[in-house]
């Protein structure tokens, strides 16, 4: 227990991976396509490219540079000389030790564009490399640092099998971007293995959202209708809100009751809405899903978790409507939209309004029971 008096469970926390993780690590037939990274003079910014394409021209320095000014996302500043505590897991547990963080569970930076890969193979070579690299580095502290597994759902048979390699790691989840892959919803009957090898293994699935235009959703078909500065706000939100409830209205969630969902990184106050208005349709339009036994609401509250801001002021005014125990939090480290140094005060102090009971919930016994871990 560490000095706020709660168990503290960052339940979103990021890692920067090596630059040449893929280039010095994939089958050498691959390397030439591998995910890399190239600086570019002119604009003062790391390009990252995949096969042929470039996945993004800039902003990779928001990847890890948690507590520097905003502007202009790190210019000028080289993604392998951003925040330690990104790429080296003794110095990640120092920020734990800093912030009054028990346990940190981790998602990556990079990898949070191998959902752009378009090669199936290639996609499924990549996941397997950053899963084996990341369940070596949460070896300096396996109680406290907590890997989760990217799922290659470019081949849902291969992402299946990764499920089971994962949990043989010891990773606590799996996780995709909450977007089509390849053309298919993940509501798509071809994903069924996926969630069938989550539930054999007794493992969440989180959607974790991203910025870039790489793979469908919402900023590939609607960043033009957007306002400078309203981009990234909004369609983490946006992808998370679709996905969700495609999960429900397309029987997902009906088929698979074991199945844990964790929705991640866009926010939870929306959460309420979204149940009121999801309980509504569901009355005038039910007769389009006859399968369906629960009202939207009633799923959400069964299977599913979300991840507030420190920083909300909604956590302490939705929990009797969304459910106090699906109610988790995240740091963001080291991205730049953290809140870097004292994310955990920045909580508590937000939190302040909650039962003891609730509070302590959404500080991190929540995170635990979607993440299938005990208290020490």
């Amino acid at each position: 227990m560490n000095d706020h008096g709660h168990y503290v469970v960052d339940a979103d926390g990021h890692l920067c991976e090596p630059p040449r993780l893929w280039e010095d690590n994939l089958p050498t037939s691959m390397r030439d396509r591998a995910m890399r990274l190239r600086w570019n003079a002119d604009t003062g910014f790391d390009t990252c490219l995949v096969e042929d394409k470039v996945l993004t021209d800039r902003g990779l320095a928001g990847l890890g540079n948690a507590g520097t000014p905003y502007v202009n996302l790190g210019q000028g500043t080289h993604y392998e000389d951003l925040n330690p505590a990104g790429f080296d897991a003794n110095e990640r547990l120092k920020v734990l030790d800093a912030e009054g963080i028990d346990v940190a569970v981790m998602y990556g930076g990079l990898s949070l564009k191998l959902a752009g890969i378009e090669d199936p193979e290639l996609a499924v070579a990549h996941c397997r490399v950053y899963n084996d690299w990341l369940a070596d580095w949460c070896q300096a502290d396996p109680g406290r640092l907590i890997g989760t597994g990217v799922l290659p759902m470019q081949d849902p048979a291969a992402a299946a099998e990764e499920v089971h390699r994962i949990a043989r790691l010891g990773m606590k989840a799996g996780w995709c971007r909450p977007n089509p892959f390849l053309g298919r919803q993940l509501h798509h009957a071809d994903f069924h293995p996926v969630y069938e090898a989550l539930i054999e293994e007794g493992l969440p699935l989180a959607f974790h959202p991203a910025g870039p235009w790489d793979v469908d959703g919402t900023s590939r078909r609607m960043a033009d209708l957007m306002a400078p500065g309203t981009h990234h706000a909004t369609i983490l939100f946006f992808d998370q809100h679709l996905t969700l409830s495609n999960l429900v209205w397309g029987g997902v969630l009906e088929r698979y009751p074991e199945l844990k969902i964790g929705v991640l990184e866009c926010g939870g106050g929306w959460v309420a809405h979204w149940m009121d208005r999801m309980d509504e349709f569901i009355e005038s339009y039910g007769w389009q899903v006859p399968d369906l036994t629960l009202k939207p609401s009633e799923y959400f509250r069964r299977q599913c978790w979300v991840s507030f801001d420190p920083g909300e002021h909604t956590a302490a005014l939705l929990g009797h409507r969304i459910g106090q125990h699906t109610m988790i939090w995240a740091s963001d480290f080291p991205h730049s939209d953290a809140k870097y140094p004292g994310v955990v005060d920045e909580l508590i102090e937000h939190a302040e309004a909650m039962t003891p009971t609730s509070r302590a919930g959404l500080v991190g016994l929540n995170a635990l029971a979607l993440y299938g871990m005990e208290q020490p």
